[in-house]
Order: C-alpha cells, then structure tokens, then sequence
C-alpha cells in the first residue's frame, strides 16, 4: 500500500514537468475580431465572430514558436445609400513566450509578423468598387492557458494584427479576442 502512494506522490509532483514539456501542438480558437476604420474624418467599428487555425512547437517549458491562418471575417457598415464591407485575414508566425504559474494555470505571450490580406467593397447606388491590399504588419498576442491533461489545453487570448489594410490616410486596424483548445503530440 506505501508503494502505491509514493507512486501516486511521484506521478503527480513529476505531472507538472510532463504537462509542460516540450513538442508539437495543434489547436484552433473562435472569438469575437474587431475592425476599426479610420477614413479622413470618418471613423468606424465593427465586430464579427471569427476562428483561427494554429500549429506550434515547444523548444522547452517557456519558449516556442507558432503559425497559424486567422479569418477575421467580413464586416459592413452601411448609411446614406453607401455601404463598405471589409474582410480581413492573415498569416503569421510568431515566437511565443510561457511563463507557467503552477501545474495547471500558465500565461503566454507571442511576438511575431503577420502577412495580412484585406477585401474591401464599397457601393453607393448602383455603384460598386472593390479591391485587395496585402500587408507585413506586427503581430502581438498576450493570453492565459489551463492544461486539462498531458495533450489537451484550453486557452484565452487576446491577438493584435495591426493595420491590415492602408492607402494614404486611410487605414483598417484589426484585433481578435479568442478562446480555443490545443492538442499536444
């Protein structure tokens, strides 16, 4: 009976150190992806429910790197006979960042750059025009993990694509507010 505890003991103090542990992960999140525009004097902000795919590896318990594809979804805001629709997605890859908080609780951060790629459609009337702008932009990512078992965590985060889209004064700013599960191998 002593050896089956000290077993137990050693399993979960050594838990921790496993859960932790380096390798690969995949995983996906949904969440709410703010857009905020900003034409000449005009300004807007719209939100749409989004998802991202991601895939990382773990080089230790605190450092790693990660890509992954978001679709930030279209938005449109319409008034006086005109609308303009906006739809953002991006590419990116980033170094990450964990600072483990106890066997369970951990807190991350993600560094990186983002290949942006924006849709927009503007119509007034019977007047329609659209176009594509593709943009390097600064990715930031600040979030918090609860690790359920040795593969399976669940995660929060806040992401910040930068401007996604530009022309002259013109700019599209984007950002998501998430919750996903990852999976390690």
């Amino acid at each position: 009976m002593k050896q089956i505890t000290v077993f137990a003991m050693i399993a979960a103090l050594a838990a921790p150190l496993a859960v932790q542990a380096e390798g690969y992960y995949v995983g996906g999140n949904i969440g709410r992806a703010e857009q905020k525009a900003d034409v000449g004097s005009a300004s807007f902000k719209e939100s749409a429910t989004a998802y991202k795919l991601v895939g990382g590896f773990n080089y230790n318990k605190n450092f790693g790197a990660e890509i992954g594809y978001a679709d930030l979804r279209e938005v449109t805001v319409s008034g006086n006979g005109a609308s303009i629709s906006s739809k953002p997605s991006a590419f990116y890859v980033a170094a990450t960042g964990t600072l483990p908080l106890n066997e369970q609780f951990s807190l991350f951060g993600k560094l990186g750059v983002a290949a942006a790629h924006e849709k927009l459609t503007a119509t007034y009337g019977r007047f329609t025009d659209s176009g594509t702008d593709n943009r390097t932009t600064p990715y930031i990512s600040v979030g918090a993990a609860f690790v359920l078992n040795k593969q399976v965590s669940f995660v929060a985060e806040y992401e910040n694509f930068g401007k996604v889209a530009k022309d002259g004064s013109a700019s599209i700013k984007a950002d998501m507010f998430s919750a996903g599960v990852r999976y390690s191998f």
